[in-house]
């Protein structure tokens, strides 16, 4: 078993014997250490943080968990990837929004593809996107405020 401390990529490496005991690592200072990669036949295995880390990450998780996308929205992310083929043909650099999975409106631009799913159906949960060989990275936005 190996254990590394990466430090602004710095690796440091220490190989600790293989033993059919407990593997016993010194963490006598670990609240003020950079987090240790512990690795075993050269794969990460395990990270060895600070509790003040720990929890920092713990309460960073329960907020992401709070937040994360609505299932209705995942299913129309997913909607949008089946039907991609068929819009590059038809709707190529112009964006579309995909609700129960189909089209239901297409535009220019994305917030008049909004304006129009609003016109039709309310805030729902919707999925707006440019029709492109390449999809952009996803960023779910919970809302939209239009300034006027």
């Amino acid at each position: 078993m190996t254990v590394c401390t990466r430090c602004e990529n710095i690796m440091k490496t220490r190989t600790l014997k293989e033993t059919a005991t407990h593997y016993v690592v010194e963490i006598d200072q670990m609240a003020d250490s950079e987090p240790t990669l512990l690795e075993s036949n050269g794969k990460p295995v395990a990270v060895l943080i600070s509790a003040a880390e720990y929890d920092a990450f713990r309460d960073w998780l329960v907020t992401r968990q709070a937040t994360a996308a609505p299932a209705e929205f995942d299913q129309e992310v997913a909607a949008f990837e089946r039907l991609k083929p068929a819009l590059l043909k038809q709707h190529a650099g112009r964006a579309v929004a995909v609700y129960h999975s189909q089209v239901v409106a297409v535009g220019d631009d994305k917030m008049s593809v909004l304006a129009d799913v609003l016109a039709q159906f309310g805030p729902v949960p919707c999925y707006i996107e440019w029709v492109a060989p390449e999809t952009p990275r996803r960023v779910r936005i919970s809302s939209a405020w239009v300034a006027r």
